[in-house]
């Protein structure tokens, strides 16, 4: 009875353990835990990148030349779709990162719809 018993506990270790070991060589053990936890490891590292220098850099940068952009153009039609594009890529972006004032506040602005006046047909 005793013997039965190990022998049944022997088997189902012994084949828990060689369907572990061909799940780890075929790699689909590590395709289940990219499944549960891929996911919040991806939110993570992009969350590490949007605080990096460099990408807070670039978005300065770019919010500096649409600003530019927006103040140098006549059609309106384009005025809109700079408008529109500033709100598309700066609806999540955090404006106390924003050293320059006037960066600030014209972000500020076109979040409040102050250009939202620009009429595309004149």
């Amino acid at each position: 009875m005793v013997k039965n018993i190990f022998k049944g506990i022997s088997i189902f270790l012994v084949c828990f353990i060689g369907i572990n070991i061909f799940a780890w060589m075929t790699g689909l053990a590590d395709l289940q835990f990219y499944r549960y936890f891929g996911k919040q490891q991806a939110n993570v590292q992009r969350e590490i990148f949007k605080e990096n220098k460099s990408y807070v850099e670039g978005m300065v940068s770019d919010l500096a030349k649409y600003k530019y952009e927006l103040t140098i153009e006549k059609d309106p039609i384009a005025k809109r779709a700079i408008v529109d594009l500033i709100i598309d890529k700066y609806g999540n972006f955090d404006i106390t990162k924003l050293e320059d004032i006037s960066l600030q506040r014209f972000l500020i602005d076109i979040r409040n719809e102050k250009y939202n006046n620009i009429k595309e047909s004149e």
